[in-house]
Parts: C-alpha cells; sequence; structure tokens
C-alpha cells in the first residue's frame, strides 16, 4: 500500500475539531445592509426635504432654512415674555354673511372694490373696555382676504376708542411687512413728521381665535391730535379712477385710459362730510385746494405748498429704508397746517425693507416744472427740497445714525417683536438691509467729478465756462479757484441740473468773475469747485482747456426771483439780515410778507393801521421795542383785518410795549387764527396789550412763549395755546365772551396773574395738557377751571369765584382721566364742583363731584 493509499484511508476527524473559521449568519448581515439602506435613504429624503424647503423659503425672500430654524428657536420663547392685547369682536349671523360675501367676491374679481363694501354693526372688547363700532373689510388686493385672517377697518362709536385711536385698521401683519413698517413709523415719528399709531395685537371673531394682527392708525382728528397738529385736513390724490384702471388691467382690458392719472386725480380729504358741515375747516379745506391747484398747474412752486424740511426727510428716509415703491402718487397721504399754509407728509404704508441702488431722487431734477411729471418728480424738481433732501440723506447715512435709532427703540422693539414671534418667529426686522442702504448712499454721494468743464473764453476778469452734468443729482458751483488760492464767485446762480437717464448731460453756460485779469494759463493750475446741492462735501473739477462750440450751450441758468415787494417805509439790510420798519404813522394797503433768514425790527414812534383784509406775515421773528410812555401801535380799519402772523420763524422774537388794538372783526373767517399768531416761533412778550372782538386775541402752536405782565380784553376766546410749552406771569385776562385761556396739549405755567368777567371758562385745559397755576384769582367766570381728554389743572394759592369753580370731564376711552387737583385756594366748593366718571378732582386732598357710569357706547 502506497502512501497515497494510507493517506486516502485516514478516517476523518470530527466536526468540531476542524480548524475552519465560524461563518456569521446570513440573516443578521442582511439586516444590517437594509439599516443602512434605510438610514442612506432617509438620509437622502431629509437632504432633499431641507433643499426643497431652503429653496422655498428663499424663493419667498427668506435666507433660507437653517436661518428659520435658528429664528424660530430663537424667537418663539420671546413670545411668552408679553401679553399682546386681545380685540374681541363680536358681529350678528346677517353682518358675518356680509363680510364673508364681501370675500368671495373680491376673490373672484382679484381686487377688493369698495362697491358693496359698506359698514356693519360690531362689538368690540378691548381689556376692560366695551364699545361698539362700524367695522367693514379694507384694503385693495386679496391679500388682505386670504385665509381667515381678514383685514377690518373699524370706527368706534361714541366715546369708544382703542389705544387713543377711533379709526384703525386689523390686518395680518405680513401686508405691512410685519416689524418693517413699524420700524419705519417710529423713525418718520422719531424726525418730527406725522407718523401713524402702528403695533401688534391678537383678534378673536365671533369667538375664533385669528391669532396676531397689526392695528393701524386711520387717517381723522386724533391722528393729527396725537402728533401735536394744529386742527386741519388730512388729504389725498383720490385713487378710486386709478383703481378703475387698475381694475381694466385685472380683467384683461390693458388700455391708456386717461382718468388713472396722477393728473387726472383729485385731492380729496378724509371726513369731508365733517368738513363740510364746520365753517373754519370748510375755509381751511379750500385753502389747501387752491394751494395744491396752483402747484399742479406750476403756478407756485412745491416750496410754497409742500414743507420743505419735513417734505425732504421722508423721501430721505425712503432711500433709508429701501421703500422706493411706497411713491406712488395713490399711497401719499398729506397734513395740511392751516398756520403755516404748508402740506406735510404723513407715514404710511412704507413698502420697505429693499436694497436700494440709486437714490429716490435720482435724474429727477430738471431745474423746471412740467405738468406731464408724476407727484414725486414734480417735488424733487424744487431746489429747496432737493437741497434739504441731501442735507438728509448725509445724516440718515451716517453709520452712527442707525446705531443711535436702534439703541433709543431697542426695548420696545424687542416689546413688538415678542408680540409677533408666537406666531411669526421668522420675521425680525433684518437691521442688515438698513446698513446695507446706508453704505448705498453713501456710494451714490460720493460723486468724484459730478461736471465735465470746458473752458470758452476769458475777458477781463470774467472767464465763460461750459458744464456738463455726469451725476444723477444737480450740481451747485461755488467758485473758480487757480494756482495761489485765488478764487471767483459765478455771477447770477449757478445751479446745473441733473442729467438725464440715458441721455448725455446738456452744456450749460456758466460765467465766473474774478477779483483781477486772469489768464487762461492759470486755469488748467486750478478748477471749479462744486457740491451736489445740498451737500456738505465739495469736490474740484479740473477745467478743460478745449473749447466746446457754445451753440452747443442751452443758455445761461436763470437768474435767481427777486424778494418780497416791500414798501417806502421798509428799509432791507441784506448784509445784517434784518428788515426795519421805520418810525413814523403808516397805513398798510396791501399784504406784508417777509422771508426767513432775516429779523424784522421796529421802535416807537411806530402806529401801523392794517387796511381790509390786509395782513403782515413773518417767517423771520420779530423784534418790536416800544416804551411804557410811547409804545408801538397796531391797529386795523373798523372791517378788520387780517392780523399779525409769524410762522416757522425757528429764532425767538421780542415784543416789549406793543398794543394790538382791534385787529379782526367778530365775523372774520379767521385764516390764518388769532388777532395775533406764533406758529412754531418761540417768542418773548414783555408789556404787550391785547384788546378786540375777534374770535381769538393771541394763537399759539408749538411753540415756547412767555408772557411778562401782559393784558388783554374783549374777545370771544382771549389765548389759546395748542401743544405748547407756556409761561405767563402778572398777566391779566378780561371780559372773554368764552374762555379767557385755552391749553390744548404741552403744557402750562401760570403764576400771579388774574381773570375776570370770563363768560365761559376762565382756565381750559384740554388732550392730555399739563396747567400749574400759582396765586392765580379768577372772578366772575362760567367755571373757573375745567378740564376735559386727559387734561390737568394743578392749582395751588389764589381764588376762584365762579358759577363753577372746578370741572373734571369724563375719562374718555381714547385719551384717560382728567385731574383737578385744587390746594390752600379760596373757593366755594360745595356743589360747586363737578367730577365726571373716572376722573379724579381734589380740594386741600379729599376727593369730590359727583361720578356716572362709563359706558363708551
Amino acid at each position: 500500500m502506497s502512501m497515497r493509499d494510507g493517506w486516502n484511508r485516514r478516517r476523518p476527524l470530527p466536526f468540531r475539531s476542524l480548524p475552519w473559521p465560524v461563518v456569521p449568519d446570513l440573516d443578521v448581515q442582511m439586516q444590517k445592509r437594509r439599516t443602512i439602506l434605510i438610514l442612506l435613504v432617509l438620509a437622502l429624503l431629509v437632504g432633499a426635504g431641507a433643499w426643497t424647503a431652503d429653496r422655498f423659503l428663499k424663493r419667498r425672500d427668506h435666507p433660507g432654512l437653517f436661518v428659520f430654524l435658528h429664528q424660530w428657536a430663537t424667537n418663539y420663547p420671546k413670545s411668552f415674555t408679553v401679553d399682546p392685547p386681545l380685540l374681541r369682536i363680536q358681529v350678528g349671523t346677517k353682518e358675518m354673511d356680509h363680510l364673508q360675501e364681501v370675500v368671495n367676491k373680491a376673490l373672484e374679481r382679484g381686487v377688493i372694490m369698495p362697491e358693496g363694501d359698506h359698514y356693519v354693526d360690531a362689538e368690540i372688547t378691548a381689556g376692560d373696555d366695551h364699545f361698539r363700532a362700524d367695522l367693514r373689510i379694507k384694503g385693495k388686493m386679496t391679500d388682505h382676504v386670504s385665509g381667515r385672517k381678514w383685514s377690518f377697518r373699524v370706527i368706534a362709536k361714541k366715546g369708544g376708542g382703542f389705544r387713543g385711536m377711533r379709526r384703525f385698521s386689523l390686518q395680518h401683519p405680513g401686508t405691512r411687512n410685519y416689524l418693517c413698517d413699524w420700524f419705519y413709523h417710529r423713525l418718520m415719528s422719531g424726525e418730527g413728521l406725522v407718523a401713524l399709531r402702528y403695533g401688534f395685537c391678537k383678534v378673536e371673531l365671533n369667538g375664533e381665535d385669528l391669532g396676531v394682527y397689526a392695528y393701524e392708525e386711520h387717517f381723522g382728528e386724533e391722528l393729527v391730535e396725537n402728533n401735536a397738529r394744529v386742527p386741519g385736513p388730512v388729504l389725498r390724490f383720490d385713487p378710486a379712477l386709478f383703481w378703475e384702471h387698475r381694475l381694466n388691467g385685472i380683467r384683461g382690458v390693458a388700455v391708456n385710459d386717461a382718468y388713472g392719472a396722477y393728473q387726472a386725480a383729485a385731492l380729496d380729504a378724509y371726513g369731508t362730510k365733517g368738513i363740510a358741515k364746520d365753517p373754519e375747516q370748510h375755509a381751511i379745506y379750500e385753502q389747501a385746494l387752491a394751494l395744491v391747484d396752483a402747484f399742479r398747474r406750476g403756478r407756485l412752486p412745491a416750496s410754497e405748498v409742500f414743507d420743505v424740511d419735513r417734505t425732504a426727510r421722508r423721501l430721505a428716509l425712503l432711500d433709508l429704508v429701501g421703500g422706493h415703491h411706497s411713491m406712488d402718487w395713490s399711497d401719499v397721504k398729506f397734513y395740511y397746517d392751516p398756520v403755516a399754509r404748508r402740506l406735510e407728509p404723513v407715514s404710511y404704508e412704507s413698502f420697505s425693507a429693499f436694497p436700494i441702488r440709486e437714490l429716490a431722487g435720482a435724474y429727477a431734477f430738471q431745474g423746471g416744472f412740467r405738468e406731464s411729471d408724476d407727484l414725486h418728480r414734480q417735488l424733487f424738481n424744487d431746489p429747496e427740497i432737493m437741497r434739504a433732501y441731501v442735507h438728509h440723506l448725509e445724516r440718515y447715512m451716517r453709520k452712527e445714525f442707525l446705531d443711535s435709532t436702534f439703541q433709543v427703540i431697542g426695548p420696545d422693539l424687542d416689546s413688538a417683536g415678542a408680540m409677533l414671534f408666537g406666531e411669526f418667529p421668522y420675521k425680525p426686522l433684518d437691521r442688515s438691509i438698513y446698513y446695507g442702504d446706508q453704505r448705498a448712499i453713501r456710494a451714490l454721494l460720493a460723486a468724484p467729478a459730478p461736471l465735465h468743464v470746458h473752458l470758452q473764453r476769458v475777458h477781463g476778469d470774467t472767464v465763460d465756462l461750459i458744464a456738463i452734468p455726469t451725476d444723477a443729482l444737480p450740481v451747485q458751483v461755488d467758485r473758480i479757484e487757480w494756482e495761489g488760492g485765488a478764487s471767483g464767485p459765478p455771477i447770477g446762480r449757478s445751479l446745473v441740473p441733473a442729467r438725464q437717464r440715458g441721455r448725455v448731460g446738456i452744456p450749460y453756460s456758466l460765467q465766473m468773475t474774478c477779483s483781477g485779469p486772469i489768464s487762461p494759463d492759470d486755469l488748467p493750475k486750478g478748477g471749479l469747485r462744486c457740491h451736489l446741492l445740498g451737500s456738505r462735501r465739495s469736490v474740484l473739477v479740473p477745467i478743460s482747456p478745449f473749447r466746446l462750440d457754445s451753440a452747443l450751450a442751452m443758455g445761461a441758468i436763470a437768474p435767481a426771483r427777486g424778494g418780497p415787494d416791500l414798501f417806502p417805509f421798509v428799509q432791507v439790510d441784506e448784509d445784517a439780515r434784518e428788515v426795519r420798519i421805520l418810525p413814523g404813522a403808516w397805513r398798510i394797503e396791501r399784504d406784508l410778507v417777509v422771508p426767513e433768514g432775516y429779523v424784522v425790527k421796529a421802535f416807537a414812534p411806530l402806529h401801523l393801521t392794517l387796511a381790509r383784509n390786509v395782513s403782515i406775515t413773518s417767517r423771520s421773528p420779530l423784534e418790536w421795542i416800544g416804551t411804557e410812555d410811547m409804545p408801538i401801535l397796531v391797529d386795523a380799519d373798523s372791517a378788520g383785518s387780517g392780523g399779525v402772523h409769524v410762522i416757522e420763524a425757528g429764532r425767538p422774537s421780542r415784543l416789549e410795549h406793543v398794543r394790538f388794538m382791534d385787529l379782526r372783526s367778530p365775523g372774520d373767517a379767521e385764516l390764518p387764527k388769532g388777532d395775533v399768531s406764533f406758529h412754531r416761533s418761540p417768542v418773548h412778550l414783555a408789556h404787550v396789550y391785547f384788546t378786540g372782538n375777534g374770535a381769538t386775541l393771541l394763537y399759539l402752536t408749538l411753540s415756547n412763549a412767555t408772557l411778562e405782565e401782559c393784558r388783554m380784553v374783549g374777545g370771544r376766546d382771549q389765548l389759546e395755546a395748542l401743544f405748547c410749552t407756556l409761561r405767563s406771569g402778572g398777566s391779566g385776562f378780561t371780559g372773554a365772551g368764552d374762555d379767557a385761556l385755552t391749553i390744548i396739549g404741552g403744557e402750562a405755567v401760570i403764576d400771579d396773574s388774574w381773570i375776570s368777567d370770563c363768560k365761559g371758562s376762565g382756565i381750559k385745559s384740554e388732550v392730555h395738557a399739563r396747567v400749574a397755576c400759582s396765586g392765580v384769582r379768577i372772578t366772575d367766570a362760567g367755571t373757573g377751571l375745567n378740564t376735559s381728554d386727559a387734561g390737568e389743572v394743578l392749582m395751588k394759592g389764589g381764588s376762584v369765584q365762579a358759577k363753577r369753580v372746578a370741572h373734571a370731564g369724563k375719562a374718555a376711552m381714547r385719551y384717560g382721566p382728567c385731574l383737578v387737583v385744587l390746594e390752600d385756594v379760596a373757593a366755594d366748593v360745595e356743589g360747586h364742583v363737578e367730577r365726571e366718571a373716572g376722573s379724579v378732582l381734589k380740594v386741600n386732598g379729599k376727593e369730590m363731584g359727583g361720578s356716572k357710569a362709563l359706558t363708551g357706547t
């Protein structure tokens, strides 16, 4: 047997003793593979879902999914730190059916039309206040009625209201871009412009929780009052025909209908029914109509119809917030100031938080008015408005402006955001957009060479140039400069209009004067010093020695308009910037108007007599000084004059020993109001005497005023101060046909004065006014101290003898309670004081007067 055979015959080893490796279970391997595959699929699904969600968010102008999740995790918990106000709205079944019908028709048409969208009755509860209201669907586009969060317009009835507003809107916060309009209104208010009250609340409709809403003030007298303005209408260019034009487009009938244009729109006022019934407001509205009509026809420049500074601030703020879309004539609103006779912009619907690529005023200024231009282009074409606009742009473009703004409003912004984040945590205010717009403004105002300049000829001490604009804003030429520091100013005005969009700049002829003969060889060593109109930054532009054919020039720039038509007894010192009324007796047969920038001086002996309806109006301060023995006299014909009025003078006026006598008749239309008035003009009156039969002897609005030993006799109302800071000492008020002192808003301190023979109220305090009296004596008055609309009067010492010593008016929902406090005042108060519901009336620490229930309906 061979070895091979022996080997083959060996017995096999037992299975357990074989040296083979152990093989894993095949089911376990398959399970692991399935797990890995599932995880990969899930990862792919999550990744695809995340990618889809990210693209979805970015298509809606959101930074993306990860930012979204971070905002949700960061902002939603903040909503638990605040408790938004809750408005509970209750409407009947019939009323609810009507609202649903309006919504259905709007969704069918694609636009909300006013036909059929009438108000329905509603009952609203806000905290402890309950009031009845009229309610309707509001808005134009269907974003106001998408889903269940419909937009509503609310008008509270009688004494009702919400947060001081009788007229307000409730809408999805997205219709006003969430916190963006909140920030815009705060900016506008901080800059002294008329701003709406805007914030967030929760709304329930017939018990259904509709979530977070934005509330927005509507246009009425409360808006004017809350912004400390003189009563006047809120205006707009009626968009009704424009929306008919838009509806044609939505219906697929896109035609160039004539009636949809700005030039076809009528000037309209909110609340025209009430205006028509009020003779004073009726006359004010007609005055506004006449001014705006003159502007639209080119008969008055924009700067003589619109408030220059406030208009410019609004336009510059729209650049800062990226709100160019709101520059639609159909959306803008204005308040008309009947004293200054100017329209002020009203903060409304900013359409903001967009990056800007050019300025709102770019390419607009062409140096002349054209009826065919739209409203904002016409505004920008006024050099005074453009100058102020650029000035404010340079303020707003500084990083420190936004830094300080966010620091000041930080707590309020956090609170407003927390109210919103309960439902919209992914909608914080993106501050980077505003800082980005600041950078854009800085870049757009840094024009390296706003002009190309060509030398035409030199003759003696005069240099002829041609300037071609390169920039989108107008350029002011300052002077010509050359080597050695010599320079020369332009002859006449030298404002070069902006280059027109897409066109080569139009050549303009300039003439420069020099202090002595100049050689053409000197000019290349210098240049033309100029700056964008309104800018503090100037540049030196080189002068090309190569002549440009003068036939191309469009002509010299128009000379400036002359000054006011002055009178033989009036001297103007331009160097001293003084207007002097010469001593003597003078009759003024036509209106005397003094522009801003001067001081109007007058000294005794002086007697001015104003003819019928003739007035003195000054936008510069007065300095009228008489003596005790020889006061300055100002009176009028028996038919009545237009009075004396100082408007936005800026610097303080001072009048000493002046007598204003019978300037206005009882039946005068009183526009502007008052025998004498000061509007946004600080004034000190010492030993000034007012007498007459007019409606108001002295009318003060938005001013700081001091009265020192002044006297007022007669008149229906003697002194009326709206939103002023007033101090009166040692003054007397006698024979008022109605009220002696009326303080509306603001504050007043009245010391050691007396009021007598007053048929109405001795001192009246209204609309959150605070009046402090010391040593005041009131005799023979209808009501000694009278308050309403959260007015306050605190009287210490003195005496009151009146049919009704004191009255604390009703605590209205829109204002709050009134307060009257008397300490150590000699008065028979028992049965002669009255306190209405919710208000406080105290005499020597003891509460007095009756009380009535407050219903608010």
